[in-house]
């Protein structure tokens, strides 16, 4: 499934660290939003990830899921697009 996420974190080295754990699994769509095609053990691996890093009283982590039917309806203005990531093998 395709999971948007989005952050707001008050400190530059947070931010860098909550980026970097987001790097790992999809890509970044705009700086502080990233797509990724994963599963929900993965976003829970995620979350656990980023909330030791973040400061709860400061900080905001957003996770947007997206099912086929949502995805395949997304509105883009602009030079948006949501990604299509296919896997592949390299021989």
């Amino acid at each position: 499934m395709i999971y948007m996420f989005c952050y707001d974190i008050t400190d530059n080295n947070r931010l860098r660290k909550v980026a970097k754990v987001l790097e790992k699994y999809g890509l970044r769509v705009q700086k502080s939003f990233f797509q990724c095609d994963i599963s929900e053990k993965v976003v829970e691996q995620i979350k656990k990830d980023v909330f030791k890093i973040m400061d709860l009283k400061k900080d905001s982590f957003f996770i947007y899921p997206l099912c086929e039917r949502c995805a395949n309806n997304v509105i883009a203005d602009g030079t948006g697009v949501l990604l299509k990531i296919e896997p592949f093998e390299i021989l």
